[in-house]
């Protein structure tokens, strides 16, 4: 019975060295392939040229919005909210809140200012921008501007850079950033 056993002892310890090997090869394997396969995950480092890229395209469609909320053309600026906020919020509400805040930005060149783009990953970046509101007019005269300073979440969703909608109707969360919002938000 003990030669049995040393020779069964012998086969477990064969087959258990055999499937060592085909693991460690196996991992081997698997360690090589995920260095040579390309991954959607951000590794860090972007090239200065993908980080102009980035900075300009959130830019650009900032400036966009921008535009369109002087022109009070609130379902245009909810076509540019990323999915989060599009889901958060139906297109008519966000219509409604935005009518109901009265937005009013400055004029000319006080209207945006300071714009800059910290890039968080290809496919997200944060928009901080200075924005102009008129200031309270009191008896007749034009009130200084004021100018609140707010960050902006973006994504790359579908082609095209999108924007989260909440500092727009959301007076509440931009608030707690510190901003008192548009006319008659105060």
């Amino acid at each position: 019975m003990g030669r049995m056993s040393h020779f069964l002892e012998y086969l477990l310890i064969g087959f258990a060295m055999k499937a060592g090997k085909i693991l460690i090869k196996g991992l081997f394997f698997l360690t090589i392939c995920s260095f040579l396969l390309p991954t959607n995950s951000f590794s860090g480092e972007l090239s200065p040229g993908e980080k102009r890229r980035i900075e300009s395209g959130t830019t650009n469609i900032f400036e966009i919005i921008i535009s369109l909320l002087k022109r009070e053309r609130f379902g245009d600026i909810y076509e540019y909210g990323d999915q989060i906020s599009r889901e958060a919020i139906s297109k008519e509400m966000f219509i409604s809140r935005m009518r109901e805040i009265n937005y009013q930005l400055a004029e000319s060149w006080e209207t945006v200012r300071d714009i800059e783009v910290e890039v968080v990953s290809p496919r997200r970046a944060n928009l901080k921008a200075t924005l102009g509101f008129p200031g309270p007019r009191a008896y007749g005269a034009s009130g200084e501007t004021i100018f609140q300073t707010m960050v902006f979440e973006m994504t790359f969703d579908k082609d095209e850079w999108r924007i989260n909608l909440r500092p727009f109707y959301d007076r509440g969360s931009t608030r707690q950033r510190g901003w008192r919002g548009p006319r008659n938000a105060r």
